[in-house]
């Protein structure tokens, strides 16, 4: 009985791994960390913060533009997606 219940704790611990580790990004969710982003650069009041905020931003739309760079189509649905929470981003 020990042998079964642990054999299932084991496979239910597999399935909960696997399932964490395939989670994939979409134009939503990347356009709310760009606007999260885009906030505390917007927000940032201090010149050092503000610089670091503004290079994070930076370095999170080089590595999306390699990343997704042959992909126009979902780099469009990205845009629509920033549209969208831009404003909000930047207290407007």
């Amino acid at each position: 009985m020990k042998k079964k219940l642990s054999i299932s704790v084991i496979i239910l611990l597999c399935i909960a791994v696997l399932s964490c580790g395939s989670k994939k990004e979409t134009a939503a969710s990347i356009a709310k960390k760009w606007c999260a982003l885009n906030a505390k650069a917007y927000k940032a009041t201090d010149g050092a913060a503000k610089e670091a905020a503004e290079m994070a931003l930076d370095k999170f739309e080089t590595e999306l533009e390699a990343k997704y760079k042959s992909d126009e189509a979902f780099m469009d649905k990205i845009d629509k997606e920033v549209e969208k929470c831009e404003d909000a981003s930047e207290g407007r």
